[in-house]
């Protein structure tokens, strides 16, 4: 009986853990879906299905932002975003509680409506939480990165 609880234990064990890269990449797809939608597409329907309903979206400004708010301004933002990267990424996820948190830096140029163009370094903290079946962001605070000098 031992050994039948042992050999279910570890099946189980194997189980999850082969299982946790694949929860990690749908996440990150969610996270660069999410990306894609705000610099890029500036895509309303999208952001609808990516964001939470209670989500707290928080700028390196400090501004807090609630769905309507950052959805409206991410469509109308008039910038653009050229050599966007990420780096330093990690993800946590716990599978039964159906959250994951996903830390990033973001790299970026930010080109104005003039054409002026600013670097965009960002450390950034999101949480997803998984609601009716799908992926959406929950929470996100971005802190400015200092410039090495």
């Amino acid at each position: 009986m031992k050994k039948i609880l042992f050999i279910l234990c570890l099946s189980l064990a194997v189980v999850s853990a082969s299982a946790q890269p694949a929860v990690e990449k749908v996440v990150w797809d969610r996270v660069e879906a999410l990306t894609k939608a705000i610099f890029e597409d500036k895509d309303s329907v999208a952001l609808m299905d990516l964001v939470s309903e209670r989500v707290t979206y928080g700028h390196s400004s400090g501004v807090i932002e609630d769905k309507p708010t950052m959805v409206n301004k991410a469509v109308t933002n008039k910038s653009t975003y050229k050599n966007r990267s990420f780096e330093r990424v990690s993800i946590g996820i716990d599978g039964r509680a159906g959250v994951a948190i996903v830390r990033h830096n973001f790299r970026a140029t930010s080109v104005d409506e003039a054409g002026k163009e600013a670097p965009l370094d960002l450390g950034i903290l999101q949480v997803w939480k998984k609601e009716n079946g799908k992926w959406k962001i929950w929470a996100r605070q971005a802190v400015r990165i200092p410039a090495k000098g």
